[in-house]
């Protein structure tokens, strides 16, 4: 693993790491917040299609035994409960709903459609069977009225022509059995109950078999006013038999659809209550795994963090060792820093031993600007002693020579012109040896005054 050496390296490494450990936690908050607005949502679609599917079988059951046509809440039932298991099995983007996200919820959800299909048809059907049946339902009270009427009329026809009181007493029957049969067809109509039907039957039965005799019996034949009434009522019972079988039938057939609702409807609810179970724990299941990530995330965070203080120490150290060589170049002779190592340890950042590298290479160019400038002092002194020298010895070797006055004077002033550019050049070295002097003490002094160590960790 390369291990970084520069301090801005360092720094851009944890605060980089430090921002991506946070922006990712932050990014998985929201998207988990996000996650869980629409799980929620999804959950609660799929727990009120339980409520719908008991809606469906009230409402059915309510129009059935109420004798009422108005579907308006059942469809609405019926559309809702279609649409949004569609969107749940489906997924729809426009109403936020995803897909099944893994198999289990679809394999429910699936089972589900599987026992809705069915469940939705015979709905359908049983509006369509009640819608027919309701017109007979209407003039079923007209018609029972009528076999009354007509029922009665012949029991006044055999008084009025004296027949036996057997056959009186046959009418007289007749009218009751014309009342039962409506009174137990309307019950069974209203409550489905297979006792009323058989009650039905029974009279249905007896009430024809004595229709038919009076219609074989001689006595009824040989009076034409009663055997033309006896006929009348014959001829309508045919009818209103075939009307009440009708009836009974698409009754029939309404029952078997409300029997198929209530025993299917408990397997639709059990189902879609395991896809409501499912969807609430794979919810779970994600929430568990987005707090898995966020506990890891601040575990990276606090690795992070504790790596950054370490490596804060690490620094600080390497700056405290580099003050404390930065106080030893103080302490010391420049004269003879060269002579020492002032270089930092090998595990130091690259900035600071570039820092360092810079001082010595600038304490060691102000030691031979010094040498130089002392080199150069003597020199000049040196140049100057021997301009004099060789002056006395001109001046010397002049008055022996006995040279005019003048040309004489002429000639100590180039000699002493050229004696004061020497002094001049001798004095510019002093005054630059002298300036290097200051820099060197105003070095140490910089060194000396700086903070304290405490102060230094501070700032």
């Amino acid at each position: 693993m390369i291990k970084p050496t520069t301090i801005s390296t360092k720094m851009r490494l944890a605060g980089g790491l430090l921002s991506f450990v946070i922006i990712f936690i932050i990014s998985l908050t929201v998207m988990m917040n996000q996650m869980s607005k629409k799980d929620s949502y999804i959950i609660n679609i799929a727990g009120k299609q339980r409520m719908l599917s008991q809606k469906m079988s009230k409402e059915a059951f309510f129009i059935a035994h109420r004798h009422s046509n108005d579907f308006r809440e059942l469809n609405t039932a019926v559309n809702l409960f279609e649409n949004s298991l569609k969107d749940l099995l489906y997924g729809n983007e426009t109403t936020g709903i995803y897909a099944p996200q893994n198999e289990k919820i679809k394999s429910k959800l699936e089972e589900v459609m599987g026992y809705w299909v069915p469940f939705r048809i015979h709905i359908e059907e049983l509006k369509s069977d009640i819608e027919g049946v309701r017109p007979d339902m209407e003039v079923l009270a007209g018609r029972i009225e009528k076999l009354l009427y007509l029922s009665d009329s012949v029991v006044q026809r055999m008084v009025r022509a004296n027949l036996s009181n057997v056959h009186i007493d046959l009418s007289g029957r007749q009218r009751m059995l014309s009342q039962r049969m409506g009174l137990y067809v309307s019950r069974y109509l209203n409550t489905a109950n297979a006792q009323d039907l058989l009650i039905y039957a029974d009279a249905k039965a007896l009430y024809e078999k004595t229709i038919q005799s009076f219609l074989d019996d001689p006595a009824v034949k040989n009076a034409p006013q009663v055997y033309s009434i006896v006929k009348e009522n014959y001829d309508y019972w045919e009818e209103y038999a075939v009307f009440l079988e009708t009836l009974l039938e698409q009754e029939s057939k309404i029952n078997r659809h409300l029997a198929y609702i209530y025993e299917k409807n408990i397997q639709l609810l059990n189902a879609m209550d395991e896809a409501v179970w499912l969807y609430t724990d794979h919810s779970e299941q994600k929430n568990d795994t987005f707090l898995k990530f966020q506990y890891i995330g601040l575990l990276v965070g606090l690795i992070i963090i504790l790596y950054a203080f370490v490596m804060t120490k690490e620094i600080i150290e390497h700056l405290e060792h580099f003050v404390q060589k930065a106080k030893e170049l103080a302490q010391s002779d420049l004269s003879t820093l060269t002579k020492h190592n002032v270089n930092l340890s090998s595990h130091s950042e690259d900035e600071l031993k570039e820092a360092s590298s810079h001082i010595s290479q600038f304490v060691y160019k102000v030691n031979q600007a010094m040498q130089e400038s002392e080199e150069a002092l003597k020199k000049a002194e040196s140049a100057v002693s021997q301009l004099q020298q060789i002056a006395l010895d001109v001046e010397d070797a002049i008055d022996e020579m006995g040279i005019d006055e003048n040309e004489k004077k002429t000639f100590d002033k180039n000699v002493n012109a050229t004696e004061d550019i020497a002094i001049q050049s001798a004095e510019n070295l002093i005054h630059v040896n002298k300036m290097l002097q200051k820099l060197k003490k105003s070095l140490n002094q910089m060194v000396e005054h700086a903070p304290p160590k405490e102060e230094t960790n501070d700032a």
